[in-house]
């Protein structure tokens, strides 16, 4: 079974769950006539199982309601009635979210179309489900623009059923039981263009004729016809069609079920793209959406339903629908590229497969021909695809050319950068030799960070070794070559990175490619180049090159291993050429709160001996593998006496851990143990190569003036080595916000402490960061960075998807391949989301048991995004008691053995950091076929620590409950799913609360927002000189500078008037260039902290309490923290943290003040 079938098969059991029976269902149970509206039974366990009717072989339903069996796809009887009772005027569709109207001409006659449409109050904290059945939908409508000729028409067909209550008389019952029996019916109808235009601004009741029998409830069809707001011409009509109930009476009786229809466009009517608001003034950014998604145009806008359309985009659109559960496939983009032929026919091998454009680590590392000729095939091709690019422009609608011709320019200049890049490995003796060793060092870190994990064993002698014998590094096919957008990267930056002086240097450079494109290799390669070349030039330059910066701990943990493997693979090469490379090793460190790392050597003892003894104890040494040869670190149980510790030892005398592979055989299982570095003060010692931790760590530089050693700077301030040559920023789209306020103030300092002033001229880091979803990149940039050059990569095209570095995947055989599948689930019948997130966990459950069991193991494990930890809470609940309940039912309804959910797991900011690692990893545990107890999981929930940095290949079915807070965090959530799409193609269900607006709109607009997505992510906010900012933070980033650039032994006393202003001067200039206009709210306020510091007095620099601090003669406190009564003066607040810089109280409810106030007035 393909895995789109397999996909097929859950996505059918969801509709039949939640929807109603599928038109190409079978029937299922036994037989049974119906026909005299009474069944009779024998004995009870005859009545026992699932029936259909024997002559229409339609589903009967022997338990429950319809309405209680079905909640999507449902109008209410009733409804329209309770309202005119109450006083509520029919609905005015004019008013509904979606439809533009004129505001301006209000004489013009409303739409009065009589039922109801769901508008409940938003959902609050607490779960108030008192009125939430107190009006139910009974309207659908779905709104369009069309060309209507006076020959031409449109055709409506309406698709339901109704549920025919019969008798069942069962033995032991003193009544008969109510059983339903579906009657489904099909109702078409067509209206004249001649009707359509002279009945503009009015109300057209739709005769409708049946297919077939009569249905006992015909719902009523409703058209309102009224010109484009602001419209010039004459053929075009805004139409709204409307399927009413306008039965009287309640129930099931009266409710009609799985309702959609269809509209027609036929006899020279046609249908186009909705009208949309023209703005003016579009900025180049929106000019470039424009552009990229002028074919993917809106055809119609849902009302109490999603509306969907096929065609678009060059193609005519006959027809649009109204459905209840709505489904889109988003393309699925690939960085593979195959050569082909003039005509675009794919170029095949020997062996009648595509040829892939490739370029091999191992040829390039050697230097050879091939590989040669491999780069310049990516130079060439990506060349001619800009030539060709370049004659479509003139295609275009003039408002669209300015666009393409920026798009054009930016590729060429690309291009440009690449060639120039690609010259310089050929011409210049320390770029070829970094290249190529760069090369060799990916190509092994490939490998070697994919050993699978060889376990530890207990042997003779309490000796722990990994089991099997040491690996050897042999490259797996499709392993050891670049993806083009790669290698084209490292080409076009490497100029800048061998040469810090290049023209291009402050240039930052933004990897703008889909999840899971390969970004994280192609950043690891620049490092790569930076940390080699600095050797080259100077083999005695040593110190921190790299600052790899994450904005999650869960991230910086996962990238952590891969880049140690890289710095493993890169000290072996220096080993082997120490006389070019120097003798000083290549190591890295991982730089992160004290809740995640030990700070100091006595920390880190102390944690390993508890680590030891404790079974609980968390791991704050966070290496789990070796990076050389996978085998296992960290705690190993020891049967019923505890656990061992395998690859952290002592040392120094019982005075430090050092991180050492168990393994004798493995190259870092010697004295000196791995290059990798996890403890504050080791590496403020060591200043390791590369340096990854979280943007948070920075803060700290207020605190910590020995950080100053990672920007290789002495005791006194004064420049021992070059600083950090390459700041690599990954998710860039996540520092934003008040973190990326907070970050932005303190990057003026950080970027100071990186620059190289030696020599007269200013060498400024290289800025490599990288991110799936972004929008205002050039001003989050400047507010962040303070530079004014950005360079995407890779650079649009014409249209989304095609930027020739990145396509719409393809088979072989030319057909699309499966893209990520998204199902919008919206409920007002129902009445509560939790019902529905229960009615969707359990069809998944027992869908997958439908799937042949050697397909079983992508969709077994649902991965369930919650907005917040409250909502996780509920699920939490529903986990353990509504679902089983539910599958308890399905057990009798439908005769299924249930799926319990037995594995279930949290993954959340609540766990702990050595946790999370681990937990991952148990979700790679895959479906094991013919196994009773499998031990892969069922359900997995998870919050907004997803969003990033899970990467697990086998998961392919995703619930997300309620629309997230960003499209960012959309995308990035849903992209964690369907990354083979080959296996498991991704599946995605959106459950949409009906209460909340902001859901609806998505659901009734849920074509056209897939269809954009990356066009919908909203704009970053990032204000690091905003009044809030300024004051919580300058006087930090001010004392950061000046303890970093300084002497260590310097105090606070007396006020250091100079450096205070270059700080200030530093950040002036970032101010002007982030927004000009808080210079002078930057001025005033440094002002008032310059005359703080200079009257204070103060003589130490550490206001907390004793013994860590002297309250009375410190300038700073933790921020969040009281200040000392005792002091004279309060003392400034000075973030450890970016995040959590609030201060924190305890609430305490008490009656004594009651009792107090009680006694007051018995004296009185």
């Amino acid at each position: 079974m393909s895995g789109v079938e397999a996909r097929d098969i859950i996505e059918d059991e969801l509709r039949r769950e939640l929807f109603g029976p599928l038109e190409t269902d079978q029937p299922t149970g036994k037989p049974i006539d119906c026909s005299s509206g009474s069944i009779r039974f024998e004995t009870i366990e005859d009545s026992r199982g699932r029936f259909y009717d024997s002559t229409t072989m339609q589903e009967i339903l022997n338990t429950g309601s319809p309405l209680s069996r079905y909640g999507v796809g449902v109008l209410h009887g009733g409804d329209t009635a309770s309202r005119r009772e109450m006083g509520v005027g029919d609905v005015d569709l004019i008013g509904v979210p979606g439809i533009p109207h004129n505001e301006e001409a209000p004489n013009e006659p409303p739409i009065e179309i009589r039922g109801t449409l769901r508008h409940d109050k938003a959902d609050a904290d607490d779960f108030d489900l008192n009125s939430v059945n107190s009006f139910k939908p009974s309207a659908m409508a779905i709104s369009f623009q069309c060309r209507i000729p006076a020959s031409g028409s449109l055709v409506i067909r309406i698709t339901g059923a109704h549920y025919e209550k019969i008798k069942a008389h069962i033995p032991g019952h003193s009544k008969p039981v109510d059983w339903w029996c579906r009657r489904p019916f099909t109702l078409n109808g067509s209206l004249r263009g001649s009707s359509l235009v002279s009945q503009t601004s009015q109300l057209t009741t739709v005769d409708t004729v049946p297919e077939g029998t009569q249905p006992v409830i015909v719902p009523t069809t409703q058209v309102f016809v009224r010109p484009v707001p602001g419209g010039e011409d004459s053929a075009l009509r805004l139409v709204t069609v409307a399927i009413v109930n306008q039965t009287l009476d309640k129930g099931p009786e009266s409710a009609l079920f799985q309702i959609g229809f269809t509209v027609t466009a036929t006899d020279g009517l046609m249908i186009e793209p909705y009208p949309e608001a023209e703005r003016c003034g579009r900025d180049d950014e929106e000019q470039s959406i424009d552009l990229l998604y002028r074919n993917k145009r809106t055809y119609a806008i849902g009302h109490g339903c999603a509306a969907e359309w096929d065609g678009g985009g060059g193609a005519p659109v006959s027809e649009v629908r109204a459905v209840a559960l709505p489904a889109y496939d988003v393309v699925s983009l690939t960085p593979n590229i195959y050569l082909t032929d003039d005509k675009g026919n794919y170029l095949l091998d020997h062996e009648g497969r595509r040829q892939a454009v490739t370029a091999s680590m191992k040829e390039l590392a050697n230097g050879t021909c091939q590989g040669h000729e491999q780069v310049e095939t990516v130079l060439r091709l990506y060349a001619e695809w800009i030539d060709a690019r370049k004659a479509e422009i003139s295609d275009l609608p003039e408002r669209l050319r300015q666009a393409a011709c920026r798009h054009m320019e930016a590729a060429e200049t690309a291009l440009e950068r690449m060639t120039t890049g690609w010259g310089l490995v050929c011409s210049n003796r320390t770029a070829r030799q970094a290249f190529r060793w760069a090369n060799e060092a990916m190509l092994h870190q490939q490998v070697r960070s994919n050993f699978p994990l060889r376990e530890i064993e207990h042997r003779k002698g309490g000796l722990l070794r990994p089991k099997g014998p040491h690996p050897e590094p042999c490259i797996p096919q499709g392993k050891g070559t670049w993806r083009p957008f790669q290698i084209a990267f490292i080409l076009a930056s490497l100029p800048e990175l061998v040469d810090p002086s290049h023209k291009n240097r402050s240039l930052v450079d933004l990897i703008f490619f889909p999840t899971g494109g390969g970004k994280t290799e192609a950043y690891l390669g620049a490092c790569a180049i930076s940390l080699l070349a600095r050797r080259l030039r100077n083999p005695d330059d040593v110190g921190t090159d790299t600052l790899m910066r994450y904005t999650l701990r869960l991230l910086t943990a996962q990238q952590f291993l891969r880049a140690s493997s890289l710095v493993c693979v890169l000290e072996a090469i220096r080993e082997e050429h120490s006389d070019v490379l120097g003798t000083e090793s290549f190591s890295i460190g991982i730089w992160l709160g004290s809740t995640s790392t030990p700070n100091t050597w006595k920390k880190a003892v102390e944690k390993l001996e508890r680590l030891q003894s404790d079974v609980q104890q968390e791991n704050l040494f966070l290496l789990l593998r070796c990076p050389w040869c996978g085998a296992q670190m960290g705690p190993t149980p020891r049967g019923k006496r505890g656990q061992d510790v395998a690859g952290y030892e002592k040392a120094g005398g019982g005075k430090r851990v050092v991180l050492r592979c168990v393994d004798p055989q493995c190259r870092y299982g010697r004295r000196s143990g791995l290059p990798v570095h996890v403890v504050d003060e080791d590496i403020y010692a060591v200043r390791p190569s590369i340096v990854i931790g979280t943007v948070d760590k920075f803060a700290m530089m207020a605190w910590r003036p020995e950080a100053r050693s990672l920007f290789g700077l002495n005791d006194e301030g004064e420049r021992l080595s070059s600083p950090p040559n390459l700041i690599i920023q990954d998710e860039l789209h996540l520092i934003s916000g008040p973190l990326g306020s907070m970050v932005g103030l303190y990057e003026g300092v950080i970027d100071e402490l990186c620059t190289d002033r030696r020599g007269g001229e200013v060498i400024p880091p290289k800025i490599i960061a990288s991110t799936a979803t972004i929008r205002r990149y050039e001003d989050q940039i400047k507010s962040l960075y303070g530079r004014e050059r950005v360079a995407l990569f890779p650079p649009h095209g014409l249209e989304d998807g095609h930027s020739f570095f990145a396509e719409p995947a393809v088979a072989e055989d030319g057909t699309p391949e499966p893209g990520r599948r998204y199902v919008g689930v919206m409920s007002a019948s129902f009445g509560s989301t939790q019902t529905v997130q229960t009615r969707v966990a359990a069809a998944t459950l027992q869908a997958v048991c439908k799937v042949p069991e050697g397909d079983r193991d992508g969709y077994w494990t649902n991965l369930n995004f919650l907005n917040s930890l409250r909502e996780l809470g509920n699920t939490v609940s529903l986990l353990q008691s509504d679902v089983p309940d539910y599958l308890t039912r399905l057990k009798r309804r439908d005769c299924v053995i249930p799926r319990w959910p037995r594995r279930t797991m949290e993954l959340t900011s609540r766990r702990r950091s050595d946790e999370i690692p681990k937990a991952i990893e148990q979700l790679q545990t895959c479906y094991s076929p013919g196994k009773e107890r499998q031990d892969a999981f069922d359900i997995c929930l998870a919050s907004n620590i997803i969003e990033v940095g899970v990467d697990i290949d086998r998961l392919g079915l995703m619930t997300i409950v309620g629309q997230p807070k960003t499209t960012a965090q959309y995308i990035q959530v849903s992209g964690r799913v369907g990354r083979r799409a080959d296996i498991s193609p991704g599946l995605v269900i959106t459950i949409y609360g009906a209460a909340k607006p902001r859901d609806r709109s998505h659901y009734e607009r849920f074509q056209t927002y897939h269809q954009q997505l990356y066009a919908q992510v909203e704009p970053t906010s990032v204000t690091p000189f905003a009044v809030p900012v300024l004051r919580r933070a300058l006087h930090a980033a001010i004392v950061a500078y000046i303890r970093q650039t300084t002497s260590t032994k310097r105090r606070p006393s007396p006020f250091p008037e100079k450096l205070f202003e270059v700080a200030i001067g530093l950040l002036r200039e970032r101010a002007r260039i982030s927004d000009a206009d808080e210079v002078a709210n930057l001025e005033r306020i440094a002002v008032k902290r310059a005359r703080q510091w200079d009257k204070w007095e103060r003589t130490e620099w550490d206001a907390n309490p004793v013994p860590r601090g002297n309250p009375e003669q410190g300038l700073m406190r933790f921020a969040g923290t009281e200040p000392d009564p005792r002091a004279k003066y309060i003392s400034w607040e000075v973030p450890t943290s970016m995040r959590n810089v609030d201060a924190e109280c305890r609430l305490k409810i008490s009656s004594s003040y009651a009792q107090a106030d009680g006694d007051t007035e018995e004296e009185q």
